[in-house]
């Protein structure tokens, strides 16, 4: 017999990681300001599933679990939010507000945010398979909300036109700090998600400008285990 963390068929996988990801949520009295987000979600855990192998989208797309905390880790500056753990996130995924997810991947975190939050999205992916798979995963999941752009992160026509940019995965610190700075606003807030150990390079933050910081610790169930994680936040100047 298979556990919920291995199951073959898409649907079934869907399915186990919705259950999985509103119990988690549930512990942290979390209610995702759109009443759709489980359905979404579910959604969203049948196409990594079904594309997960073949477009190398996460390490094991047919795992429950495993896909289950990488969207509760998405959605940890939202938790920390609502139990008032985050000064300097605030009103960053508001609605009004405009996120750049520099990176998305394979949509941590910024489809999960997009699903669970009124604010609007800009998800950049410089690789077009991945691109075309958020796009078509977004629409599926009816979210009017995201938007999939097949560039970089850098790209000049996101200069200074952004309330928040988040990334996860990214690549070095620096280079966060770089292209979060080029596309923010004045006051705009950075989110980095990061590793306890990871080396967040503050002095190239702040000779980008980002001032005010707050590093916000959590830990994650990845199966039998927990994981610590870091949420590290900027405001830029």
């Amino acid at each position: 017999m298979k556990s919920c963390g291995a199951l073959d068929e898409p649907r079934a996988i869907g399915r186990a990681v919705r259950e999985l990801v509103e119990n988690q949520l549930g512990e942290y009295r979390f209610v995702p300001p759109d009443t759709r987000f489980g359905e979404r979600i579910e959604k969203f855990a049948a196409a990594i599933a079904l594309w997960g192998a073949r477009m190398n989208l996460t390490a094991r797309p047919g795992d429950a679990s495993e896909i289950a905390s990488h969207i509760i880790d998405s959605l940890m500056p939202l938790v920390m939010v609502q139990q008032g753990a985050a000064s300097l996130i605030g009103e960053a995924f508001a609605r009004g507000r405009g996120v750049l997810d520099l990176g998305a991947g394979a949509g941590f975190p910024g489809l999960m945010l997009g699903a669970a939050s009124p604010a609007d999205f800009v998800l950049v992916e410089p690789r077009r398979k991945r691109a075309s798979f958020l796009t078509v995963t977004a629409a599926e999941m009816g979210l009017g909300n995201v938007v999939v752009e097949a560039v970089r992160g850098d790209n000049a026509k996101f200069a200074a036109s952004f309330d928040t940019a988040i990334a996860r995965a990214l690549g070095r610190p620096a280079e966060f700090h770089r292209m979060a700075a080029a596309a923010l606003k004045a006051g705009g807030v950075a989110i980095l998600f990061a590793n306890p150990g990871q080396r967040l390079e503050l002095e190239a933050a702040r000779k980008c400008g980002m001032g005010e910081c707050e590093r916000l610790e959590y830990a994650l169930e990845r199966g039998e285990h927990q994981v610590r994680r870091v949420l590290a936040v900027w405001r830029k100047s």
